[in-house]
């Protein structure tokens, strides 16, 4: 017997899926990894065939490393009752300052937030469709807020 529920094998598949979307998608992550985008689906992919099909930690580290966001990190340290904190300091480019960039990346980040929930909203209710898009949205708003938080703590 598994110790992960279904629910859980679920969650950390859709954290898969989010975290190859955000590394540019299967074929474009497939270049930075060991596994070809066809089998990268299948770790994302909830449908009864690949339900027992996991990414394999490795690729899972480049995974949220090209995705500039600890996702699926994040999502098995949740279940396991834990939350990540990053190091101060961790992964600001060196000499590398918040700056108006970084203002205008939240901003623009924020907006796509906002323009996401609101297209989702009009026709009155979020669908699964529109889920995925405001999740994705809010996945790069809180990257770019991320980004601007390791700058600011790195100095």
């Amino acid at each position: 017997m598994r110790t992960i529920s279904d629910k859980q094998a679920l969650t950390l598949k859709a954290a898969t899926r989010r975290a190859i979307d955000m590394a540019g998608g299967g074929e474009a992550f497939s270049h930075a990894t060991r596994i070809k985008a066809g089998n990268l689906s299948k770790y994302g992919s909830p449908n009864e065939d690949n339900a027992e099909t996991f990414m394999p930690i490795d690729v899972a580290v480049e995974c949220d490393i090209e995705a500039g966001s600890p996702t699926i990190l994040s999502t098995m340290a949740e279940m396991l009752g834990y939350q990540l904190v990053p190091i101060a300091g961790a992964k600001a480019e060196t000499g590398e300052r918040i700056n108006i960039v970084d203002a205008l990346n939240i901003a623009n980040e924020a907006a796509d937030v906002v323009r996401a929930i609101t297209e989702g909203l009009a026709d009155g209710h979020i669908c699964a469709a529109d889920r995925k898009e405001i999740t994705r949205e809010i996945d790069e708003a809180l990257r770019a807020m991320k980004q601007a938080l390791r700058k600011m703590e790195a100095h």
